[in-house]
């Protein structure tokens, strides 16, 4: 008997082997179907777009005007210039720079970059995006920090003094996606865009009180600073995607320009097809809802798919054309011009307008350098890969100067 339960056991053992390999195998099989209906769901929800259609003309501003002074052997991010024409730039810091470089934020003095306002200071701006510099002559820099999980923080530096004139962070969860920025003249205000992290999490503008130091984020998710269903080609064609194709690359809100007097400001989403503006009162106006706010939103025109703007003189906007790798005009009235095209710039990042009337604008290298997971490339291909640029366009007057 006890003979016969043993071979009875063996038997059983056996057997439930065999079950439980086969309910090993089934669920294994449901789990891939699972994650392959999860990766097509999220590959038609993020990962699609139609092509931009082209609306560049032929450039209007001849090659003898663009020069590129600044010579740099890591990408530059970000340009700026000061009131009495200084120019300030970084490296870009999706390129983590800081893994080859002791220093990110410059200024351009006597044909070099000079670490601003120093070189100790360099180690605070590691992940600095934004930078830009207001009437009262401080130099204004932003960290984004939501990508490394930290809060942002926002400084200012005194350009005469180079002493810290504000060192603020914001709230946990608030402008973690903070980039370019622009102050009011009255130095009083900080308006910010914050892109969102592609369709993840909503975009908007932020609107930083520099005497109280607090800050309202203000038209979240709204269509006038959401991407678009567009999909982003590269200078050489191919759509920008990463992950295998799995994530379409598209960004809010992203440029903004103010006017000389303070009272209205411009802003362009990066995957969005126009240019807008809002008077600046209606922003700080506390007591206005959202809905309210969004009526004095104003159409300017179309644009290409960019990122920086800038407003000059004559109220025109400059904006970067990161498709085909240049910059492109917007009149106050509406009408639209290319301005400058090379398939030699990757990605047509900042721009700013100098006091004499002179275009400065970035070449970040992002397509270029970045791969299909969000990871730089390393110091060995950067250096191969450079050096790199910050373009200038003459004023027109000079550019006539030296032709005589």
């Amino acid at each position: 008997m006890q003979r016969c339960d043993s071979l009875q056991h063996q038997q059983k053992t056996p057997d439930r082997g065999i079950r439980m390999l086969k309910w090993t195998l089934r669920l294994a099989i449901i789990l891939i179907v699972l994650l392959i209906i999860f990766l097509v769901a999220f590959r038609l929800r993020f990962g699609g777009g139609e092509y931009y259609p082209d609306i560049s003309s032929s450039p209007t501003i001849a090659a003898e005007r663009i020069s590129a002074p600044i010579q740099l052997p890591f990408p530059p991010g970000m340009v700026t210039s000061s009131p009495d024409g200084r120019i300030f730039y970084t490296y870009h810091m999706l390129h983590q720079p800081e893994r080859f470089a002791d220093a990110t934020v410059f200024e351009w003095v006597d044909g070099a970059g000079v670490p601003f306002p120093n070189q100790a200071l360099q180690a605070e701006f590691e992940g600095a995006m934004g930078i830009t510099v207001d009437q009262q002559k401080r130099l204004w820099i932003i960290k984004p920090g939501a990508l490394e999980g930290k809060r942002t923080r926002l400084l200012a530096f005194d350009m005469e003094s180079g002493q810290l004139a504000l060192d603020h962070t914001f709230a946990e969860g608030e402008a973690g996606f903070a980039q370019d920025m622009r102050v009011s003249p009255d130095g009083k205000t900080v308006f910010l865009a914050d892109t969102g992290l592609f369709e993840f999490t909503e975009p908007g503008l932020i609107v930083f009180d520099i005497e109280s130091k607090t800050a309202r984020t203000v038209l979240a998710g709204h269509p006038t600073v959401s991407p678009q269903g567009w999909l982003m080609r590269k200078t050489d064609g191919d759509p920008y995607k990463l992950a295998f194709g799995l994530l379409s690359f598209v960004v809010g809100v992203d440029g903004i320009a103010i006017t000389p007097d303070g009272e209205t400001l411009y802003y362009a989403t990066m995957s969005h097809d126009s240019v807008y503006k809002i008077p600046t009162a209606a922003l700080l106006d506390e007591s206005l809802s959202e809905n309210d706010l969004a009526n004095t939103i104003e159409f300017v025109g179309k644009k290409p798919l960019s990122d920086g703007i800038e407003l000059t003189t004559d109220g025109d906007i400059i904006i970067t054309d990161v498709e085909n790798g240049g910059l492109a005009r917007l009149s106050p009235d509406g009408t639209f011009s290319t301005l400058t095209k090379d398939s030699a710039v990757d990605w047509a990042d900042s721009v700013t307008v100098a006091p004499d009337g002179a275009i400065w604008f970035t070449d970040s290298r992002l397509t270029d350098l970045i791969d299909q997971f969000a990871v730089p490339s390393d110091e060995a291909e950067m250096k191969d890969k450079g050096p790199y640029a910050i373009y200038r366009i003459a004023p027109l007057q000079e550019a006539n100067a030296g032709e005589d």
